[in-house]
């Protein structure tokens, strides 16, 4: 026992000379006798300013947001595994068992009575943000950062009010697709510091992994005998956007399709908030508005996809399979089927938007399929797009009277539309 608390207290004086060291203006230390992954984790949680003496963990999702949110979790399903792996103290002492989600938010926490009580204090319950970069170094958030198992000690902990707890975690993957579908954690006093909890929890991964891989292959084989359909989206045309999945359509607000459609076509290694926030808005946008709408449109996904789509934690991706109707037009321009490309525009790009990001990608677009019909060969294509897109553009009246010969059907109508923008 006098080791262990040995152990405890260096690793506080260690906490102590690294602050130190940056509160007095230098560049800092690796963390004394840390380990490399906790050094490199309080690093990224120091970059985000987070101060260790002060920092909770926010509380996210609370009520009926909660209860929805583990109604539509494809974690939901495996509970009664996990619980069985790791609340039956395999390990002789008091635990805490958590699941969340592949964003850092708690959705259950369950165990010892009086271990949750006092977990709570520190905000360890269901509905509060763990992340890295909401509450520091922590076993579940640095192991959704690292997508691997992590384990932290008492004083490994950024958060000073997490000093006296040790956890071990490991994100769960979609055997099927391969995104990280959230984390399991193991919390507990300072016995739970040491390895053969982490050997528990990638146990217990291995296990609910293995049964939702299971769960996969009987809807496969329950389906059998039809291709499944990837969901869609519509942002092109005056109407709502709308997500199709299962062949059902969900309405999408404005801001969520604006959402989806910077995550669509956005960088391939992902959004920061504060990039999302200046694509969304010329103004200043707060990055805490745009996390919370990442929140919400991943409650979204989680409903009406079950576990089809989802959204990583930040950097933003859009994980699982989306086609569009704009990725369909870009593809068809860029592959010179200027044909397909006016048969897949439905209207301009979410009208209605006036976020910059959407912005440039409209005006991109437009201004592709009309160099496109204008530069090309298609007249039927140019045709069409004047009837479309192009039904008040001069230059592409003119080319199609210089295109279509004498009495051609549609040269009438042509010479009037000429006529008109003329006058």
């Amino acid at each position: 026992m006098g080791g262990r608390v040995a152990a405890h207290d260096g690793l506080l004086a260690a906490r102590e000379d690294w602050l130190a060291s940056c509160s007095a203006g230098g560049a800092g230390t690796p963390l004394p006798g840390a380990r490399g992954v906790v050094s490199a984790s309080w690093w990224r949680s120091r970059s985000t300013g987070l101060d260790p003496d002060s920092v909770l963990a926010p509380v996210a999702l609370q009520g009926s947001e909660l209860r929805e949110r583990r109604a539509a979790h494809p974690l939901a399903a495996v509970l009664p595994t996990a619980r069985r792996l790791l609340l039956a103290e395999p390990l002789g002492v008091p635990v805490l068992m958590a699941v969340g989600d592949a964003d850092g938010t708690l959705l259950w926490v369950e165990g010892d009575p009086v271990l949750r009580r006092t977990a709570e204090a520190m905000s360890f319950l269901p509905g509060a943000r763990w992340s890295e970069d909401a509450a520091g170094t922590n076993a579940p958030g640095t192991a959704l950062a690292l997508e691997r198992a992590v384990r932290v000690r008492s004083g490994e902990h950024y958060a000073t009010a997490a000093t006296r707890w040790s956890c071990s975690a490991a994100p769960v993957h979609d055997p099927v697709t391969g995104r990280v579908l959230g984390v399991l954690d193991l919390t507990g006093g300072d016995d739970l510091g040491r390895e053969r909890a982490l050997v528990l929890v990638r146990a217990a991964v291995g296990a609910v992994e293995a049964e939702l891989r299971v769960a996969a292959l009987r809807r496969g084989l329950g389906g059998a005998g039809g291709a499944p359909v990837p969901a869609h989206l519509r942002l092109m045309g005056a109407g709502e956007a709308v997500l199709r999945v299962d062949g059902r359509e969900r309405s999408l607000s404005l801001r969520h399709a604006e959402l989806l459609l910077l995550l669509l076509t956005g960088p391939p290694d992902g959004w920061s908030a504060g990039s999302l926030a200046g694509a969304l808005d010329s103004r200043t946008l707060a990055t805490v508005s745009v996390r919370a709408e990442v929140h919400r449109l991943r409650a979204v996904l989680a409903g009406c996809g079950r576990g089809a789509l989802g959204l990583s934690p930040s950097p933003y991706r859009l994980t699982g399979e989306l086609s569009c109707d704009v990725l369909q037009v870009r593809a068809a321009l860029r592959e010179g089927r200027t044909g397909d490309a006016v048969g897949a525009w439905a209207g301009d790009l979410l009208p209605g938007s006036d976020a910059p990001g959407v912005r440039e990608l409209r005006e991109e677009l437009l201004v592709a399929l009309r160099t496109a019909v204008l530069e090309g060969e298609d007249d039927e294509a140019l045709l069409r797009f004047s009837r479309g897109a192009g039904r008040d553009d001069a230059q592409v009246a003119a080319e199609l009277l210089r295109r279509l010969a004498p009495g051609d059907p549609a040269r009438g109508e042509v010479v009037a539309r000429a006529g008109r923008l003329a006058g």
